[in-house]
Parts: C-alpha cells; sequence; structure tokens
C-alpha cells in the first residue's frame, strides 16, 4: 500500500524537522456530486418530457401488434395464420413487445405497453450517454455538459419516436451500449467476466433493425483496436451467436435470408433523389445544420485536447458509424415517415459532443450558450410543416393520423363495416381494395380482405381474417417484383391485383384472361415453391429445404403483369 505523502515542518521543542502528512483533499459530498452530474443526465430529462408530451402510435406499430396476437393464438411469428412471411422490421423489439403483454396484457392495451415499453428505452438510452460522458471527468467534482445528446433531444422529431410503438427508442439505446462498451473499453476496459457480454450487445445490431449491421461494423472494428488482450474467436463468437441463430431460424421458418420488410422496400436499391428530398425535409425545419456544426466543433476540440488515442478511436469509431449510416439511408432513398430513419445516425453523431467545465472555461461555455440557445429556439419554435392535403412523398405522420395512442376503430370503406365487426358479421370471400362487396373465394368459410395499409385496420380486423399486403411488406409476392417508379419510400412495389384473385379467389373459364395468366404463373415451379416453402406444415424436411433454397427465394423476381409472369417464369 502507498505512504501518503509528507511535508517537512519546525515545530518541537528541540527544533528538530519532523515528517507531518500533507493535507488530504476532503472526499466529495453526495450532495455536490450529484449537483455536478445533473447536467449529464439532462437529456434523459428532456426526452422523457418531450416524449410523453408526444405519446402516440404509429401505424406500423399495429403490424408488431398483429404479429403478436398470433404468436399468442399459438399460430407463430406470423401476420397471417398459415403463411411463414417475416412481416416484422425487430426480432428483438417484437421479443421485448410480447415479454410486456405477458407481464402487462391483463391490465394495459398493446398500444399502452409499447408508448410505455418505448419511452423507457429512450430515457436509458438518453441516460447512458450521459454516463458516458461522466466517465470523461476527472473527478466527481467537475460537469461534464453533453451537448450533443442535450441538442438531439430538442427536436421534436425524436419527441415523436421516442414513443411510437416502433423500435426507434431500442435502436437509440444499442447505439448508446455499443458506445458506452467503447468508453469503457478506452478507459478502464472489461473484466473477463462481462467481456463477452459486451460483445454480445455489439453484436445485436441485426435484431434490433438490419440495416444497423453498418453501424455494427465500425463498433466490432474499434473493439479490436482497442480490446487487450485480443481473444478474436471467442469474442466474435460472443458477437455473433445470437444473430447467426437467428439467421438459421429466418431461414428455415421463413424460407428467406432478409426480412421480407427489406425486400418490399428495396432495401438495396439506389434513390438518391429520394434520398436527398428526405435529408432536406428532416435538416430544414429545425436548421439542423447549427446543431450538426456545434457539434462537429465540440467534437473536434475535445479530440484536439485529448491525450489519449484510445479515447480519439472511440470516437471516430461512432461518429463513422453515424456518418456511413446515414449515408446508406440517403442513398437507398430514406423514408415515407419524416426524419424517422435518419434519427439513428443524428443520435449517434452527437454522442461524442460534450464539454467539460474545468481550467479555461470560456470556450465551453461559449459552446453550451450556442447549443442551449439553439435547443430553447427549437423547443418553443421549430416544428415541421403541417402535412398538405392527401399523402405526400415525406409527411410527419403523427400529425396524419391525429397524435393518439388508441386509434378510433376503422371503416372499411366502402364495405360499410367496421373493420372490428365485419368477420363477426359473417362477411365471407375476398374484398379487393376498395371493393364495397366480396366475391367469392376459393376457401367459402374464409373471409380475405386486400389492404393497401396493413396497421390499423388489419389489427382490428382480428387474426381470423386473412389480410392481403398490396405493397408487400406482409406478402411473398409483391415483395419479389421490381419497383415502380416514382413510387414513395418504403411502397415502392406492387403486383396485379389479378394474382390475388387467382390465389384467394374463384377462376373459371369465363374469367379474364390476366386472372387465368395468374393462375397459371402461380403453378408455374418458381411461384409454386416458393408459397409451399411458406404456407406448407413446417416439418424439419421442410425447415431444411427452406434453409437450403432461402437464397433462391430470396432473389427470385416475380414480374407484376400476370402474362409476363407466364413467360419469364412458366418453361
Amino acid at each position: 500500500m502507498t505512504e501518503a505523502p509528507t511535508t517537512t515542518e519546525a515545530g518541537s521543542e528541540t527544533g528538530v524537522a519532523v515528517e507531518a502528512p500533507a493535507p488530504e483533499r476532503a472526499p466529495a459530498r453526495p450532495g455536490r456530486r450529484l449537483l455536478y452530474a445533473l447536467p449529464a443526465y439532462l437529456p434523459a430529462v428532456m426526452i422523457a418530457l418531450g416524449g410523453w408530451a408526444h405519446r402516440w402510435t404509429n401505424e406500423d406499430a399495429f403490424i408488431n401488434f398483429r404479429i403478436l396476437d398470433n404468436l399468442f393464438a399459438g399460430d407463430g411469428l406470423v401476420f397471417n395464420a398459415g403463411e411463414r412471411v417475416e412481416a416484422g422490421t425487430s426480432p428483438l423489439w417484437l421479443g421485448l413487445l410480447s415479454i410486456g403483454r405477458l407481464l402487462f396484457g391483463w391490465a394495459l392495451s398493446m398500444e399502452w405497453i409499447s408508448v410505455v415499453m418505448c419511452l423507457v428505452a429512450a430515457v436509458a438510452a438518453f441516460a447512458l450517454a450521459g454516463r458516458c460522458a461522466r466517465l470523461a471527468a476527472p473527478d466527481p467534482e467537475t460537469a461534464v455538459v453533453p451537448i450533443g445528446p442535450i441538442m438531439v433531444a430538442s427536436v421534436a422529431v425524436v419527441w415523436d419516436f421516442a414513443t411510437s410503438g416502433l423500435e426507434m427508442s431500442l435502436v437509440w439505446l444499442w447505439i448508446a451500449a455499443c458506445w458506452y462498451v467503447l468508453c469503457r473499453l478506452a478507459t478502464r476496459g472489461w473484466s473477463a467476466g462481462k467481456r463477452a457480454g459486451a460483445a454480445a450487445v455489439v453484436g445485436l445490431a441485426p435484431l434490433v433493425r438490419p440495416d444497423l449491421g453498418v453501424m455494427m461494423v465500425c463498433f466490432v472494428v474499434a473493439w479490436f483496436v482497442l480490446v487487450r488482450p485480443r481473444r478474436i474467436v471467442a469474442d466474435l463468437g460472443a458477437m455473433f451467436l445470437l444473430p447467426l441463430l437467428w439467421q438459421v431460424f429466418r431461414m428455415g421458418y421463413y424460407a428467406s435470408v432478409v426480412p421480407n420488410t427489406a425486400l418490399a422496400k428495396d432495401a438495396n436499391g439506389l434513390h438518391l433523389r429520394q434520398g436527398w428530398n428526405y435529408l432536406v425535409d428532416f435538416v430544414g425545419p429545425y436548421r439542423l445544420w447549427l446543431p450538426l456544426l456545434v457539434i462537429l466543433v465540440t467534437v473536434a476540440v475535445r479530440l484536439s485536447a485529448e491525450r489519449e488515442p484510445r479515447a480519439r478511436t472511440a470516437t471516430l469509431a461512432v461518429l463513422a458509424a453515424g456518418g456511413i449510416h446515414g449515408a446508406y439511408i440517403i442513398v437507398v432513398g430514406g423514408d415515407y415517415m419524416h426524419g424517422r430513419l435518419l434519427l439513428p445516425a443524428f443520435f449517434a453523431l452527437g454522442l461524442p459532443a460534450w464539454v467539460i467545465l474545468r481550467g479555461r472555461v470560456l470556450p465551453a461555455l461559449a459552446l453550451c450558450a450556442v447549443a442551449g440557445v439553439w435547443a430553447v429556439v427549437a423547443i418553443v419554435a421549430f416544428r415541421p410543416e403541417p402535412p398538405p392535403p392527401g399523402i405526400p412523398e415525406i409527411a410527419d405522420w403523427r400529425q396524419i393520423l391525429g397524435a393518439t395512442v388508441e386509434p378510433a376503430d376503422v371503416e372499411l370503406v366502402p364495405t360499410g363495416y367496421l373493420a372490428k365487426d365485419i368477420y363477426d358479421a359473417g362477411v365471407r370471400g375476398y374484398i379487393r381494395p376498395l371493393q364495397p362487396l366480396p366475391e367469392a373465394g376459393r376457401d367459402p368459410h374464409a373471409l380475405v380482405v386486400a389492404l393497401g395499409s396493413i396497421g390499423v385496420p388489419a389489427y382490428q380486423l382480428g387474426t381470423d381474417v386473412w389480410v392481403v399486403d398490396i405493397g408487400g411488406l406482409a406478402e411473398p409476392l409483391a415483395a419479389r417484383t421490381d419497383p415502380i417508379p416514382g413510387r414513395q419510400a418504403g411502397h415502392r412495389k406492387q403486383v396485379d391485383d389479378e394474382w390475388y384473385i387467382a390465389r384467394f379467389g374463384v377462376v373459371t373459364d369465363a374469367s379474364p384472361p390476366a386472372v387465368q395468366d395468374a393462375a397459371e404463373a402461380l403453378q408455374c415451379a418458381p411461384v409454386r415453391d416458393l408459397l409451399d416453402a411458406v404456407d406448407e406444415p413446417l416439418t424439419p424436411g421442410r425447415f431444411l429445404s427452406n434453409m437450403w433454397h432461402s437464397v433462391s427465394y430470396s432473389r427470385l423476381r416475380i414480374p407484376a403483369d400476370p402474362h409476363e409472369a407466364v413467360a419469364e417464369l412458366c418453361p
């Protein structure tokens, strides 16, 4: 044990110098430590207040709710009972929602369960960002101001997706957790017992959202630069065990190597013009060029004073993760929901922007002042424009849907029935979009409804009704056709309605030629094999066959026009 430093003092009667202990700094009082820590957790308070004020449930959240209804009914992780299509984007979020339903479903609706879980995850993400900033404090009585997270938490669309029922809060929490993993590696490291858990957190990206894989690459590279000692095989095993298990399940259960939503949304397409418009739509209403500039200046100042190269590595990794993910979203054309898919990049870029209030504090206070003024103005005044009549290419869907948690009962226009009542009223057959009456169905005991919006209406229809998603998110045929030029992001694909008449209706010699072509194409090997893969009972043999053919099923292209499909797919 090291002895305390001593000083020489004269004070004895003999005049002999004696050694006396040097005065020690008084330990910080808990109240003072809390006072200095408060600024780091201000963003968590802001997101809690803003998220609750803007609480709502997004249309797409009801896709997850319908999947959970089927799961709890014993039909599996499916959108329609009897057809294994991966209509959810986030397996981990679905898993957490199912736990929430098990624990609280007796007392709360799924809408409120999802809203509360979203807000808890969002607050945890911003609190963890504050914790990372506190790691930079040289002592407990030094304040650290997280300028980046404060500015991120001041933006209205961030409040919107702090609830919404979607997985965005979980995305933020995963990014913040990876940032914390790297910050700990750069300072204290991880004990042997916790190292595997930290590596597993980094590897959760594909289970949170598949597009986070581009961020994960940056975090994995930084991990192996920072970690000591390097145990490449063990660390990679911890990172990729859960994603690989899910991938095996996906290939065998859904007969696909990617979620059906990725196929339907053309996630590997090139749509730069739409992506640029999406970026402008996000940056413009909030004047985000200013906070991005402040964030970059803050990070640059901090890095210029940073003496520890390991801390620089962690910072550059999270900046690269945010920049690359944002660029990917722009390249693939963005989204139809205002701001949503650029929020992960915005959050990641803000994480390493903090200032430490010690020594020469004038530059730090100047950055805090600029950030504070902008944050106040953003909170009070900056909002997106009200959506125009109709449904624009990019829209603030919280405004369009009325900012409600539990939506009103939906009428299936123009049938005159409420979605929740139509099956119990005895209606059977196949109902096309905007068709007032059903036509005869292949199964006389079934009700099949084709919808262009599969959130709230499909959820209210119930799991006894088969819902055809003409946009392909939950339907295997439309997901595998070519994108329609000019369509908004997220809804680029659709096949002709004759496909569904042939599949769910009654086909006779008197049916239109296009319907007969569709019926013929459905019997051709590529299409028939695909539908067998997702519709036949899941036996061990079917699971293995699906795994073997999952790549070819994912690459299959089905022409939207049934006549073209016959020409291309039927030998």
